[in-house]
Parts: structure tokens; C-alpha cells; sequence
């Protein structure tokens, strides 16, 4: 073989491998991130996002323990997203977890008025200590579930901080709810 041909052989085998992986980045983006809130639906029933923390207020089950603060994670088990965001959630629990109550609950689990109002999963809800809604969303944006991309994670550092926050346009890997476009 000629050096000539071994260059070309080379080149064609690096643009090859260029375009696979090109090719599953762009697949993996368009199958896994999407927006939170991909349809819309939350966003045109309530054009003011207060309405829709009043109402997800409305329907949330009663915080147990009053004078902590109290983070519910909502997942649907067919959710493939799930486990993005497993450690993260595990490491804030260990973090936050003596000032803080983590509950985990099935999506289907949930009654039909907060079933809903929840778009995609995973979501979470964070009460502060008193009852407060502080937090509606998801746990992250992007693929990976980390400090660097987690929401969740700021809200539970500023634990004073009244207001509520609902990212409904964050993108990243979320399962949509079907079942609420369907109740």
C-alpha cells in the first residue's frame, strides 16, 4: 500500500467515525431533550404562572411534618429519564435530609386534579417549613442531573427565599405526562 492511499484510507475512516458520532449526538439530543413543558398545555391553561402555583398549592397533599421543609419528587416508573437524576437526588438527600423531608411518590399514585397539573417527570415540589410553595418543576435542565444543572439544588440552598419558581421552559430529558392530556 502507498502512503497515499494509507493517508486516504485514514481521512475516510476519521470522517466516518466524525459522522457516527455527529449522528448519535443529534439522535440522542432529539430523542431525550425536550422542553419541560413540551406541549404547552400548563402554560396556556395558566398564563400567569401564580395561578398555577395557587393551584398546584390547592391540590398538593398536607406537609406531615410542618416545621420542616418538604420536597416531593414525582416519577413515572415507564420513564426513562428516571435514572439521570437518581444519584443527584440521592446526594441531596444526604445533604439536605436533616433539615429537609424527601418523599418520593408514583405519578399514577397521585389523584386525577394533581396528576393534571404536572406536565413531565420527573417533578418535584418543595414546601417550605409552614406549607409554603416555594418550588413546581423539574430537577434539572440538560441531560445530566448535577449541581451544575440542578434547580432543585437552589432552592434547597437558600431555604428563606419566598418566592416560588416554576421553569416550565427548562429543557432537558423529562417524560411527558399523558395521562393529563387525557383527564
Amino acid at each position: 500500500m502507498s502512503n497515499r492511499f494509507k493517508q486516504a484510507a485514514l481521512t475516510a475512516l476519521a470522517l466516518c467515525w466524525f459522522a457516527a458520532i455527529a449522528t448519535g449526538f443529534w439522535w440522542f439530543q432529539a430523542r431525550l431533550i425536550v422542553s419541560f413543558d413540551a406541549d404547552q398545555r400548563i402554560l396556556e391553561q395558566f398564563p400567569r404562572l401564580g395561578d398555577y402555583g395557587a393551584a398546584l398549592s390547592q391540590e398538593m397533599p398536607a406537609n406531615p411534618e410542618y416545621r420542616r421543609a418538604r420536597v416531593i419528587i414525582v416519577k413515572d416508573p415507564q420513564c426513562q429519564c428516571n435514572r439521570y437524576s437518581t444519584d443527584h437526588l440521592a446526594a441531596l438527600q444526604t445533604e439536605y435530609g436533616t433539615s429537609t423531608t424527601f418523599d418520593t411518590t408514583r405519578l399514577s399514585d397521585l389523584p386525577v386534579a394533581m396528576r393534571s397539573l404536572i406536565p413531565a417527570t420527573p417533578f418535584v415540589l418543595v414546601q417550605q417549613p409552614g406549607g409554603a410553595l416555594v418550588y413546581a418543576g423539574p430537577v434539572n435542565s440538560g441531560v445530566t442531573c448535577t449541581s451544575n444543572t440542578s434547580f432543585l439544588e437552589t432552592v434547597l440552598q437558600r431555604p428563606v427565599d419566598t418566592a416560588l419558581q416554576i421553569p416550565l421552559l427548562a429543557r432537558g430529558c423529562y417524560c411527558a405526562n399523558r395521562s393529563a392530556s387525557t383527564t
